[in-house]
C-alpha cells in the first residue's frame, strides 16, 4: 500500500516538473522570439511535445522542444500571422460595427459574429493539426475550418478549456508562470488527438 502511494506520488510530482519545464520552455522560447516571432513556433512545439507525451514516449523536453521550435518555426509563423491579420481585420470590423450603434441591418451583426465563431475554430484547430500533420497553410486552415463545424462538441471543449485555464491564471499569476501554457497545450492536444484518432479509425474502416 506503502509501495503504491509512493509511486503515485512520484508519478505525480515527475509530471508536475514535466509541465513546469514545458511552461519554461515555451516562455522562453516565445521571448527568444520577440513574442511576435516566438509565440506562434513555441506554441506548435508545445504541442508537439505534448502529443509524444501523450503516446506514451521518453522525451527529452529541452531537445524535442528545440527541434521543433526550429522545424516548425516558419510555417507556423505563416500560419500565426495569417491569423494575426485575420484577427485585426475583425477586430477593426467590430469597432465599426460598435460605431454604427444601431444603424445597421440586423444582419449585419449577426453576419459578423457567424464570421468569428469560423475564425476561432480555425484558430483552435490551426495549430493541434499544424503539430500534428505535415501540410500547407492553406490545407492546415481548410481542414482546421472542416474539423471544427463536424466535431463541434470537440471544439467547444477546447474553447472551454483554454478559456478556463486562462481565466484562472490571470487571478493566479503563479499558474501563468509555471503551468498555464504547458497544461493548456497537454489538454488542448489531449482533446484534438481523440478526434484525430477517431478520423483514423474512420479512414480504416473506410478503405
Amino acid at each position: 500500500m506503502l509501495n503504491k502511494a509512493m509511486k503515485n506520488l512520484d508519478k505525480s510530482l515527475l509530471w508536475i516538473t514535466r509541465f513546469a519545464h514545458l511552461n519554461a520552455l515555451f516562455l522562453l522560447y516565445t521571448l527568444l522570439g520577440l513574442i511576435v516571432a516566438g509565440a506562434a513556433p513555441a506554441t506548435v512545439a508545445a504541442l508537439q511535445v505534448s502529443r509524444r507525451l501523450l503516446n506514451g514516449e521518453e522525451v527529452k523536453l529541452h531537445r524535442t522542444f528545440r527541434q521543433a521550435y526550429k522545424q516548425e518555426f516558419w510555417s507556423a509563423n505563416k500560419l500565426g500571422w495569417l491569423l494575426l491579420g485575420t484577427g485585426f481585420i475583425l477586430y477593426t470590423n467590430y469597432l465599426l460595427i460598435r460605431q454604427a450603434d444601431g444603424q445597421l441591418f440586423f444582419l449585419v451583426p449577426f453576419l459578423f459574429y457567424v464570421l468569428i465563431f469560423c475564425y476561432m475554430t480555425v484558430v483552435f484547430w490551426s495549430f493541434p493539426l499544424l503539430a500534428h500533420y505535415k501540410a500547407g497553410t492553406f490545407q492546415i486552415v481548410r481542414n482546421a475550418f472542416i474539423i471544427g463545424l463536424t466535431r463541434f462538441h470537440m471544439t467547444l471543449s477546447i474553447a472551454v478549456l483554454l478559456f478556463a485555464l486562462l481565466y484562472h491564471s490571470i487571478g493566479l499569476p503563479v499558474l501563468l508562470l509555471f503551468f498555464c501554457f504547458s497544461v493548456s497545450a497537454f489538454g488542448w492536444m489531449w482533446l484534438s488527438m481523440k478526434v484525430f484518432r477517431t478520423m483514423k479509425q474512420q479512414e480504416r474502416l473506410a478503405s
